[in-house]
C-alpha cells in the first residue's frame, strides 16, 4: 500500500510531491506462497527501495529476503539486484530495528540526486517526508486503490521509539502538516527523509483499531538508518575494494 492522506487534500498533490522523490523506486521479484490446501504458488511481490548510490539500494529486509530474482524499476527500466546483504540479527517472523537490506545492482542506476544517510540521534520531533509505491486511499477509507504510482507526503517523527524504530502517526488538527501522510504495507522499503537525508526505511504498520489499513488510529514504524550507517558504509567500502581488485587483475 502506498499510503493514506487527509480526505480534504487532493491526491494530485501527493502525486506531484512524489515526483520529487526520484530516488524512491519499486522493488519487485517472485515470491513463493503456500495456500491452505498445501499447494505452493509463485506471485510477483512488490515493495519500495531507495537508491543511495549508482549501484546501491536500501530496502526493508522482509521485502527481499525470500524474493527470487529481485529487481528495481527506475523510470520504466528494470535493473536486476545482484547481491543482497541483511543484518544477521534480522528475524523473518517479525519486523524490528534490523529490518533493512543493502542491495547491489547489476548496473548503474543514474538519478539526479543520491540522498546522504542520516547520522544523528535527534530524529524525534523532526519534520519528515515519506515516499513509496502501491495502493492508496484516505484516512477514512484506508488503502483501497492500486495504480502503481509513487506518492509522498509529510509528517512529524513521534516522540516514542518502538523497538528502537522511529514512528509516525496521524497528528491532531493543530499539528498536522499540509501534506499529512501515513504509509501502508506495500510501501515497505521506501524512504523517510529528514533535511533531504535518508533517516528511515519503511518497515510496518501497527494498528489501534484492529485493521491494518493505514486509517485513523494506525501508526507506522521505520527502521532507523542512523544506527546502520557504519554497517552500510563498511560493506559498500569493502565490496567496492574487492570489485576493483578483481577488475585490476582481470
Amino acid at each position: 500500500m502506498s499510503g493514506t492522506r487527509d480526505p480534504s487534500t487532493p491526491d494530485s498533490k501527493h502525486l506531484e510531491y512524489g515526483k520529487k522523490h526520484e530516488c524512491v523506486v519499486q522493488v519487485k521479484g517472485q515470491m513463493e506462497f503456500e495456500e491452505k490446501e498445501g499447494k505452493k504458488i509463485e506471485v510477483t511481490a512488490s515493495g519500495s527501495g531507495v537508491i543511495i548510490a549508482k549501484r546501491y539500494v536500501l530496502t526493508a529486509a522482509h521485502v527481499v529476503q525470500k524474493t527470487k530474482d529481485p529487481y528495481i524499476i527506475l523510470n520504466g527500466k528494470k535493473i536486476a539486484i545482484k547481491n543482497v546483504v541483511i543484518p544477521r540479527l534480522f528475524k523473518e517472523e517479525n519486523t524490528g530495528p534490523y529490518d533493512i537490506a543493502l542491495c547491489r545492482l547489476n548496473e548503474d542506476a543514474i538519478i539526479d540526486f543520491y540522498p546522504e544517510l542520516y547520522d544523528k540521534d535527534d530524529e524525534i520531533g523532526k519534520l519528515c517526508s515519506l515516499a513509496g509505491w502501491g495502493m492508496h486511499g484516505t484516512w477514512e477509507t484506508g488503502t483501497i486503490y492500486d495504480d502503481e504510482k509513487r506518492r509522498a507526503g509529510s509528517n512529524y517523527v513521534d516522540p516514542i521509539m518502538f523497538c528502537g524504530m522511529i514512528t509516525c502517526s496521524l497528528q491532531d488538527k493543530s499539528k498536522r502538516t499540509s501534506l499529512e501522510f501515513l504509509i501502508g504495507h506495500g510501501d515497505s522499503g521506501g524512504g523517510l527523509f529528514i533535511d533531504k537525508k535518508l533517516a528511515g526505511i519503511h518497515s510496518c504498520i501497527y494498528t489501534g483499531d484492529g485493521k491494518l489499513d493505514s486509517s485513523y488510529k494506525d501508526y507506522s514504524a521505520h527502521t532507523r538508518v542512523s544506527i546502520h550507517k557504519e554497517w552500510i558504509d563498511l560493506i559498500i567500502n569493502d565490496y567496492e575494494k574487492v570489485i576493483k581488485m578483481i577488475e585490476d587483475n582481470s
